[in-house]
Parts: structure tokens; sequence; C-alpha cells
């Protein structure tokens, strides 16, 4: 059974960490001490269960700002990280955020814009990987 709960920092820390330890730390190498933030504090956390397990988690800040998506490995390909997106939107249109924006890992731009997000700007390096921002306005 799935579920999706949003919760905030407090909440999420204990579920979220190591999925984004596991994500971003271990697997794309991005050095552990970039991995939390002060946004971590003020961001409202999504986090997917699958059959009572943590599999799934991102964040959405006030201004419209999705991010830290991470899907365990696993669980990938199977629509998680579709109706984790969804659910941070549908929680951020709830407190009237309209336009939605996120830092994209290059290799991801397809799956960001099959849910309507445009690449605007050039590509950056954020955590040393290559990044571009999407936005994704008035849904």
């Amino acid at each position: 059974m799935q579920e999706i709960r949003i919760m905030n920092w407090e909440e999420a820390k204990p579920l979220a960490y190591p999925i984004r330890l596991t994500v971003f730390v271990e697997e794309q190498k991005v050095p552990k001490a970039l991995e939390l933030d002060a946004d971590d504090l003020l961001a409202w956390h999504a986090i997917v269960f699958e059959n009572g397990k943590a599999i799934a988690t991102g964040r959405l800040i006030r201004d419209g700002k999705i991010g830290r998506l991470a899907v365990l490995k696993q669980y990938r390909g199977q629509g998680f990280g579709s109706k984790l997106l969804k659910a941070l939107m549908d929680h951020g249109k709830n407190l009237d955020i309209l336009d939605f924006y996120l830092h994209a890992q290059t290799s991801a731009i397809g799956f960001y814009e099959r849910l309507g997000f445009k690449p605007i700007d050039s590509e950056f390096n954020e955590a040393g990987i290559a990044h571009i921002k999407m936005v994704l306005e008035h849904r």
C-alpha cells in the first residue's frame, strides 16, 4: 500500500535524511556537508511510503522551490517520483503557491518536462553535478 505524507523537518528528518544520504551522498557523491541546509527547517517535506517503508522524499519551500527529490534505487521507474512531485505541488497550491521551480539535474530534465516544467537559464554546477533551473507556472 502506498501513502504520501507531508510533514515538517522535525517529523521528516528520521525518514527523509537516510534516503537523501543514500541517493545523494552514497550514489551521487555529493559531499555530506552539503546535504543538509537551512531550508530544511523552513520546508514542507513529503515522504512516500510503500508498505510502511519510507522510499522517497522531497521538499517544498514557501517561494515555490521544490528540491531534494530522492527515490531509493530499487523503487525508481515505478511512478513514485511523479507522485511525490505532484503531492508537493498540490500542497503548495493549497497554500496559494502558484509558480513552482527547481534545480534539475540535467540527467532528469526529461522527467520534469513530462510533468510540465520548462528549462530556463543556462546549465550550472551544484554540488559537483550539472543542473538547470526549470519552472512550472500557473497550473
